[in-house]
């Protein structure tokens, strides 16, 4: 009787083992899908980025009349929304251009660019890209000066150009709080110069933009 007493005894020690063996592992995959589903939230939330890319991959000029002594300068700039949930907005758009010289990420872009200027808004809805004309007319106050003759006096064309645009992009996500990032783009390489429509130009394919990752925060 003793020695089945003993048997007993055993036999519950190890299912009680084995109880809290099962609890252990039941524990371990609840975790696991926890954190799968949180995963999979934060994916289906997390927007696609916005893409940037210059149309026939040139800033065109046109001087104008001599008694303004400036010149036009013209690009289009089209904006992709790869997402299929949200509408983005990308605002405080301002374009800066550099010469193959300096480095775009310049801490001083209003002083080491040839000329910086702003942008419209865009407004982008889900998987639609939307082109927008930013024109500027610019004197040689507004140039730096070996750029200006360039294309106002010599009519040339500026080649090897990086354009850096910097804005703000705000997402729009269905929990109600938008999403909003500093962004900047480095796009590369353009021409500056020539005439809308002209055969050289014509030739010229679009050029994307690298989207240089900034700050974010929540509004």
């Amino acid at each position: 009787m003793e020695g089945r007493e003993g048997d007993g005894g055993s036999e519950k020690s190890a299912f009680r083992w084995l109880n809290a063996a099962r609890f252990a592992v039941a524990a371990v995959v609840i975790v696991l899908i926890v954190v799968v589903i949180v995963n999979a939230i934060k994916v289906v939330l997390r927007p696609d980025t916005l893409r940037l890319s210059v149309v026939g991959g040139s800033v065109y000029s046109t001087p104008l009349p001599a008694d303004q002594a400036a010149v036009a300068l013209d690009l289009t700039l089209r904006a992709e929304n790869p997402s299929g949930r949200v509408r983005m907005y990308f605002l405080n758009i301002t374009i800066y251009l550099f010469n193959n010289t300096t480095p775009a990420s310049t801490s001083k872009p209003f002083d080491d660019s040839i000329i910086a200027f702003q942008a419209v808004d865009e407004v982008v809805a889900q998987q639609m890209s939307a082109d927008s004309a930013c024109k500027v007319e610019a004197t040689n106050d507004d140039m730096t000066s070996p750029y200006f003759d360039m294309l106002y006096a010599k009519r040339d064309i500026i080649t090897d150009v990086t354009m850096r645009v910097d804005g703000k992009i705000v997402t729009e996500v269905r929990s109600g709080i938008n999403r909003t990032n500093l962004a900047m783009f480095y796009c590369w390489p353009l021409f500056v110069g020539g005439y809308p429509g002209d055969e050289a130009s014509n030739s010229w394919p679009d050029v994307p933009c690298t989207h240089m990752p900034g700050s974010q925060s929540n509004e």
